[in-house]
């Protein structure tokens, strides 16, 4: 009997939650997921996460990310993408930041264990402040640069590393920077445990806030 073909369309979720009663009582929900679909040459996928929290009954936090994305590979280790992401994060000042980003893809290592990729290209971002009157709101052209590595440590079990640069070129100290670090273990064939650690800096913050804000996250992941 010959071997089933693989599915051209993968899906990925995540669910986190954290519930504590008596001396504090903070509720933390994120989950997420991923839809990989492969046509020939030509690659689409979409992904969506969200993190809410509250606490003695009030919103702490409240971020959520989108992106649409569409792959073509021009050879084996070099392609073209455009996609477009969607970020609101109120507790950072944002309102929403719309990002449409195109470029350049090239595979720079690839093994059965290992695997490293590099990206550059440009972009259009469409920036909404909570409070305008405060900080304005913006449309400007930017750049992007993000490399992305990951390491198989057994069977299921995995590591993967992202880092992206996003210059902004209308105010150079606007530079913004997302990094995380994910591990995967399995539980079963189709289940694993996630843990994931994002730093996401902005040199130019909304006016009160912050720079830095780091996000640790941990759940199940259901591949199917």
């Amino acid at each position: 009997v010959a071997p089933k073909p693989p599915s051209p369309i993968e899906f990925t979720g995540d669910l986190g939650y954290v519930s504590t009663a008596g001396n504090s009582s903070v509720q933390t929900l994120n989950l997420g997921d991923r839809i990989i679909a492969k046509f020939g040459v030509v690659t689409v996928s979409q992904q969506f996460s969200l993190v809410h929290g509250r606490s003695k009954g009030k919103t702490v936090t409240s971020l959520y990310r989108a992106q649409v994305r569409s792959d073509y590979a021009l050879q084996t280790t070099f392609g073209l993408y455009a996609q477009v992401n969607y970020e609101r994060n109120v507790f950072a000042g944002l309102a929403s930041r719309i990002a449409t980003n195109t470029g350049l893809t090239a595979l720079l290592h690839a093994d059965p264990r290992h695997r490293l990729t590099l990206e550059g290209g440009v972009s259009v971002t469409a920036q909404r402040s909570v409070d305008p009157t405060k900080r304005p709101n913006q449309d400007f052209l930017g750049g992007r640069a993000a490399t992305a590595y990951s390491q198989k440590l057994g069977a299921k079990a995995s590591f993967a590393q992202t880092v992206e640069l996003l210059p902004n070129f209308r105010e150079r100290e606007a530079l913004r920077i997302n990094t995380e670090s994910t591990v995967v273990a399995p539980i079963t064939k189709e289940v694993g445990l996630k843990l994931s650690y994002v730093i996401r800096y902005d040199g130019l913050p909304q006016p009160g806030f912050l720079s830095t804000d780091r996000l640790f996250t941990s759940g199940i992941q259901i591949t199917l």
